[in-house]
């Protein structure tokens, strides 16, 4: 069964889907062997792990299309992949979506939100952190994009998820959006920034399926409150965080001279050898003749 096959099952299914944040091929991979069912790559996560820089817009469609590409190749979990705003007019969504399911993507994540006014971050001062001027695109602009993600669709499997940062702007703005983009064929809607347990009052206005963000490991007892409220699909992204503590950890250790990781074992590659199915690939040299 092909990913996105997969991830339409689990979408019809009652249980809410957990999707834990990768940065590349290997934290793929090891979010498989952990059990999960779907995996996603955030464009801010992208953004930060391989080019060092903050989520402004700064990586194209290209870029984000072969970071999926790099996952797929290694792991048969459905992928959802944050897509931006899609290239920015429907021509660039339509052919993105296209290049995007050649690369195995099972759902593609489009935003509302013009990419250079976003996620700027200051440390706190005084309890608050400076944004800009949030920008978004127009209602029909936006509905035009979303109508060519789905228009532009080979297999009919492929997930299309609608994201719209209005809710700073107000309910109204935000439930008109919904509708909108839920009526230019949407298949699951994502109110980014609205309250995770106030989502029965949006969805009895704009009945779907919505997906939500935590940047919080919810327990088991708040998962359920979700899954009550409706949250069909929540992405948690702060999975990335422990690979850069962790780093600084080894960094800190390296600092102090002291053993990092399976240094005292002798097995200093094993976490990552394990992680890959390195004996895997032994085996298979021995079978085509290497000694």
């Amino acid at each position: 069964m092909k990913p996105a096959q997969r991830l339409r099952e689990l979408l019809a299914d009652s249980k809410m889907i957990i999707a834990p944040g990768a940065y590349d091929a290997l934290s793929a991979k090891l979010i498989e062997q952990a059990g999960f069912d779907v995996v996603l790559i955030a464009g801010g996560t992208y953004s930060n792990f391989h080019y060092g820089v903050p989520d402004n817009g700064f990586i194209s469609q290209g870029e984000l299309i072969e970071a999926g590409r790099r996952i797929t190749a290694v792991t048969d979990l459905p992928l959802i992949l944050d897509f931006d705003d899609a290239g920015g007019s429907p021509l660039q969504a339509f052919r993105g979506v296209q290049l995007a399911e050649q690369a195995g993507v099972a759902a593609l994540l489009v935003e509302d939100m013009v990419p250079a006014t976003k996620h700027f971050w200051t440390p706190k001062d005084g309890g608050e952190r400076w944004k800009p001027q949030l920008k978004l695109r127009s209602v029909e602009e936006m509905s035009d994009i979303i109508r060519a993600c789905v228009e532009a669709r080979t297999s009919p499997d492929t997930v299309i998820v609608a994201r719209s940062d209005a809710s700073r702007f107000g309910f109204d703005n935000l439930a008109e959006r919904m509708a909108a983009y839920s009526a230019a064929g949407a298949d699951m809607l994502y109110p980014c920034g609205y309250p995770l347990l106030d989502l029965p009052k949006l969805s009895a206005v704009v009945p779907g399926k919505y997906v939500m963000v935590t940047v919080k490991n919810p327990t088991l007892e708040e998962r359920q409150e979700l899954e009550n409220a409706g949250v069909k699909m929540l992405l948690v992204i702060n999975t990335v965080n422990g690979a850069v503590a962790g780093f600084r950890e080894n960094l800190s250790l390296l600092a102090r001279g002291e053993l990092l990781e399976g240094e005292a074992e002798g097995g200093a590659y094993l976490p990552i050898m394990e992680a890959i199915d390195a004996a895997e690939w032994a085996r298979r040299a021995r079978h085509f003749g290497y000694s």
